[in-house]
């Protein structure tokens, strides 16, 4: 079974992302200010963008055809994006890329 980001990663066009640590995701840390870059987020919403992202399982295919789902797989595509664009300049993040 593969998790949310696997399978996010695993996606065609996402070749040039890398899997982050799901430490580094759950370090409050280095999800400081994030919100800022996304004004229409909630913390609520933002709470469970994150929770999405952090799933072990993958979406399935009942998932991708509901519109809730679908909505809140963005926002949740958009805040790994940000989370990404942070990881990768960290040591451990440089080591995955290269």
């Amino acid at each position: 079974m593969i998790g949310w980001i696997q399978w996010f990663c695993s996606l065609e066009g996402h070749e040039f992302l890398v899997e982050v640590d799901l430490e580094y995701i759950r370090d409050p840390f280095n999800l400081k200010s994030l919100q800022l870059h996304m004004p229409s987020l909630s913390k609520d919403r933002l709470r469970t963008c994150l929770r999405m992202i952090l799933a072990p399982q993958a979406p399935n295919e009942e998932d991708l055809t509901d519109e809730a789902f679908l909505e809140l797989n963005q926002e949740s595509s958009d805040l790994y994006g940000l989370i990404h664009s942070r990881y990768i300049l960290s040591p451990r993040g440089l080591a995955k890329v290269y």
